[in-house]
Parts: structure tokens; sequence; C-alpha cells
């Protein structure tokens, strides 16, 4: 062989080399990138909650969260955005100061929520089946997004009736959306229910798929988890099946959804319950009645994790379930099923773990922002990361 020749051949092997090198960073990096997401929704109604509960758009880290979430706004007749609270969202400048974390970290994504649990179906449904009215809210969440510096938007509509017209509302605002590097994403049921949802359409048309693998349990009539990793085995065959952050996340890839679009669902909140039996305190004890509201979450039968450290964690008995991988606390009658921090560390690393786009919280605000537990300031959004992180670092 000419030495012309070999030159060639070597030259030729230098460069497949590179592109293989620069093939496995690709894929290394976006593993990471899968991985490492952080969701947090923001309930905005927070910043009227009373002492160590109110927390507004500014007072959220900017650093802990690679995308946060502002709940709610509404939906008018004729498929425009409705602003809920025009006093705090626009004078008091909540809207603006969310979008003002971006100083703090450049990276950090910024959505608007659309709909939520209290939201009207019946608009939501109607919009979704007038191609004038998707156009019309398109072209509203362009305006809005461009106005406030925010970077796509959710639909958080519970729950769809028609999975056709669904598909379709998505389809639209993605068409409209794209251009404008506008995400758009959905916070859907712990199930992809047949009637409401078609996963392998849906999952064409949004960037994220926020999995709310959390309220897994009423409070009303025996103890249960508000978001268990897995399934106990003195549940049913149906319960382990269903009413568990895995098979959640199990049946989304099931039905067709991408694993790298969606995220892990936990709630930084729990079920309390009060017992019929102070004695009977294991998983799917008899229950009397759901907990009175919280001071600063007010929802019967749910204690925010801010509230349980500031009024109830001391000298209450706290026992970890090694079954479904998160805590219970009880004291005389009073029962919680909840996550702390070392279940949400163990629901990060099975994202990680499970190659998803990250993990997502409800809500960023009711995490112990004062450090009331003992255990510093956001602890539940300090151990998410820290797994996250580590994550990062092994993978470089």
């Amino acid at each position: 062989m000419s030495n012309h020749l070999q030159s060639k051949c070597s030259d030729i092997d230098m460069i497949l080399r590179v592109i293989v090198s620069f093939q496995v960073l690709l894929l290394v990096s976006r593993e990471v990138l899968t991985a490492n997401n952080v969701n947090c929704y923001y309930a905005s109604w927070a910043a009227y909650r009373p002492g160590n509960g109110r927390i507004t758009s500014r007072d959220i880290p900017a650093n802990l969260c690679t995308h946060i979430f502002y709940a709610f706004l509404g939906l008018n007749d004729d498929g425009s955005l409705a602003i809920e609270d025009n006093d705090l969202d626009i004078v008091k400048g909540n809207f603006k100061g969310l979008s003002d974390l971006k100083k703090v970290n450049p990276n950090l994504k910024t959505l608007f929520s659309v709909g939520g649990a209290n939201a009207n179906i019946l608009v939501f449904e109607n919009i979704a089946e007038d191609p004038k009215k998707r156009k019309t809210l398109a072209e509203s969440t362009i305006a809005l997004c461009k106005e406030y510096n925010y970077d796509g938007i959710d639909i958080d509509w519970e729950y769809p009736q028609k999975k056709d017209t669904f598909v379709d509302l998505l389809r639209d605002l993605k068409t409209a959306l794209e251009p404008h590097e506008l995400l758009l994403t959905a916070a859907v049921d712990q199930l992809p229910i047949n009637a409401a949802y078609d996963v392998v359409e849906m999952t064409k048309y949004l960037d994220i798929i926020n999995v709310m693998s959390y309220d897994f349990h009423s409070p009303y009539w025996q103890t249960g988890q508000n978001s268990p990793l897995y399934f106990s085995p003195k549940e049913s065959e149906w319960q382990r099946d269903n009413l568990n952050a895995n098979s959640s996340i199990t049946h989304w890839i099931e039905y067709g959804a991408q694993p790298e679009k969606i995220t892990i669902g936990c709630g930084f909140y729990g079920k309390a319950m009060i017992l019929k039996d102070p004695n009977d305190h294991g998983l799917m004890a008899p229950v009397e009645t759901a907990n009175s509201p919280g001071p600063y979450t007010n929802n019967i039968g749910t204690l925010g994790y801010n509230e349980l450290c500031d009024f109830h964690m001391k000298d209450s008995t706290v026992v970890w379930d090694d079954d479904q991988q998160v805590p219970i606390m009880y004291k005389d009658k009073l029962w919680v099923g909840y996550d702390n921090e070392r279940s949400v560390a163990l629901k990060a690393q099975y994202a990680v773990d499970h190659g998803l786009f990250g993990i997502m919280m409800w809500s960023v605000e009711t995490d112990d922002s004062h450090g009331s537990c003992g255990n510093g300031e956001w602890p539940l959004l300090k151990s998410i990361n820290k797994i996250m992180k580590s994550n990062i670092a092994n993978s470089q």
C-alpha cells in the first residue's frame, strides 16, 4: 500500500472515530438531559396563605427546578386564556415574578398551566371541538407567553371525555406554538384511560407528559398512601396493578407514551385521616373521617409537607413502608400517608433508572420552605436535586 493510500485510510479512520465519539456523546447528553428534569407546579393562591404557608412566585428557589408551571389560568368561552386573579397575577406581579427567576437560572423554563381540578370541563370540551376556538387559544397563548417571557402552556384538563377532540386540541396548539419555540405539555391522569386519551397520538404533539401519580387513595374509609411508589402485598390484584406510581408509569409506556417525555409525579403533601382506633394504625386500617383542613392548604383530608413540619411532626411516630417505599406518620388518631426526603429521592432515582424526562411534584410551595423539620429549607426539592445532580456527574 502506498504512503498516500495509507495516509488517506488513516484520515478516514480518524473521521469515523470522531463521528462515533460524537454519537456516543449525543446519546450520553440525551440521557442526562432526559432524566435530570425537575418539574415544579406552583399553586399561585399560596401567595394568600398565612404565616410560613405564604409563598409568592419570587420565593421559589430558581436553581432547584428546571420547569415551573404557574397554576392556574382559566379559559373564556371564545377560547382565549382567562386570567383568574388580575390583582395577584398582573398588578402584584406574580406572573412576572416567576419569569424573573430566569435572571437567577437562565436555563429555567416557565409555563402557564391551564385548567386544574376545579376547571369547567364543558368549556374545555367546547374549545377542543371548535377549530376557531382552538386557534384563538393558540393565539392567546403565544401573546401571553411573549408578554411575560414564558416558555409554553400546560394543559391540565381533568379529564377529557372524547379522546379524539383532545388530540385535535393538542395538534392545533403544537402546530401554532412550535414556530415560536414554545413548549406544549399536559398533566394527565394516573392511568391512560381509553375513553380519555389516545396515548400514541397525544405523544406526537406533547413535549412533556406530567403523570399525576398521586391521590391514589381517599381519606374517608381506610388508610392508604397518597403516592406509593410500589404496591403493598395487602392490596387486591387490581389495586396492585393500578394504585401506585410504578403501575402508572408502566401503563402509560405500555399504551405508547415515550418514556423520555414522561415525568413521574409525587405529592409534596399527604392524605390525612382520623383513625377509628388509634391502636390500629397500619395500612388499610379503618378510618372514621378525613382530617380537618390544614391552616395553609385549607383542604379537607390533606396536609402539606410544610403543615406536617410546622404542626404535626413533633411527638408523632414515623414509620417506613418497605413495600410501598413511602413513610407513614401517626399521632393519637391522626394518620398521614405522605412523601418525605427519602421517598421523593427514590422517585427521582426511578425516573433516572427508567429513562424518564424527570420528576414532577404538586406542588412546590408546600415543601418545608422555612426548615421547620430541621433539615434546612426546601428539603424535598434538595433531596430530588441531589439525585439528579448525581446522575449528571455519573454520566460524564
